[in-house]
């Protein structure tokens, strides 16, 4: 059996766009000759690696058994050809993590490996750990937990929520607060699926059950748009509000009672290859433990 690169960047490929047109665009081969390398490598395995609905090609279970193996020769060997310092990683990101914390890092990485490519594709929690369990990034960054046996994931950093309102809110000119004067409130929140709704729930639902209707945003600069106009409160990630707390368009509410303190995490298939780009970047990112799981060479 004589396998080759080209036939699993080919399987791949259909793997990760469900149709062989766009594979072959986007390896940059011919309609016939991806379909060719497709049907060699089921000839040679003596397996069908995808369902055929239509025109479209899904992975059957055979098909979901080869891909992570595949990938990860492919990423094995874009390493080894590597002759330079440049990295290519692809990377995702929820919402609070992928606006407010990567972009200064990534643009700090870049000044020190200027040939580098990153693509961050940000989401909330939920559309990172599923682009990560379809191998479709490399890793992931996230608020929110995760319990996808498939996945690995490690403590990056500490993260400090806050509690605000707009200044001219009748709770900000409050001295004292507690968990009733909170439940009276009108809470705008993050959606469902979000890492910090995720957190919110977990930590203020314990203490309060808001008694207001929630109004629910899927972006958290609507969010802060909204409480600026004085509606309600709400709360989000201290990286989020810093400046607006700063220039006083909100107001930061005191809640001694609550413990408004989450970990962000790194999140990577356990069947992920880990090039030395991504162990770079990780270890740039002060995810040194996590990095040295999954290999043991040098950086």
């Amino acid at each position: 059996m004589a396998i080759t690169l080209k036939q699993l960047q080919v399987f791949v490929a259909v793997a990760e766009t469900g149709n062989v047109t766009q594979a072959a665009g986007r390896i940059a081969l011919s309609q016939p000759a991806t379909s060719q390398a497709l049907a060699e490598l089921e000839e040679q395995i003596a397996l069908k690696l995808f369902d055929r609905i239509g025109r479209k090609l899904v992975l059957n279970d055979d098909g979901r058994r080869l891909y992570p193996k595949a990938s990860a020769l492919l990423a094995a060997a874009r390493d080894f050809e590597q002759r330079d310092d440049s990295v290519h990683l692809r990377i995702g990101a929820s919402s609070t993590i992928g606006n407010y914390v990567l972009p200064g890092l990534i643009g700090h990485f870049i000044q020190q490996a200027p040939a580098s490519r990153l693509e961050l594709n940000v989401g909330n929690t939920r559309d990172v750990i599923d682009a990560v369990r379809n191998f479709q990034v490399d890793f992931g960054f996230v608020e929110g937990q995760c319990l996808d046996p498939d996945i690995e994931t490690a403590i990056w950093r500490q993260d400090q929520l806050v509690v605000f309102c707009a200044p001219q809110h009748p709770l900000a000119r409050r001295q004292t607060l507690d968990a009733a004067d909170l439940a009276r409130a009108r809470w705008i929140l993050r959606e469902r699926g979000s890492g910090t709704r995720e957190v919110f729930e977990h930590l203020l639902g314990e203490h309060l059950t808001p008694r207001q209707p929630v109004l629910e945003l899927g972006n958290s600069e609507a969010i802060k748009q909204v409480v600026m106009s004085g509606v309600g409160v709400s709360c989000l990630s201290r990286e989020v509000v810093r400046q607006s707390l700063e220039s006083r368009q909100l107001a930061e509410l005191s809640t001694p009672f609550l413990a408004l303190s989450r970990p962000l995490l790194v999140l990577c298939h356990r069947q992920k290859y880990i090039t030395d780009g991504m162990r770079r970047f990780l270890r740039f990112c002060g995810a040194d433990l996590f990095a040295s799981k999954h290999g043991d060479g040098e950086v």
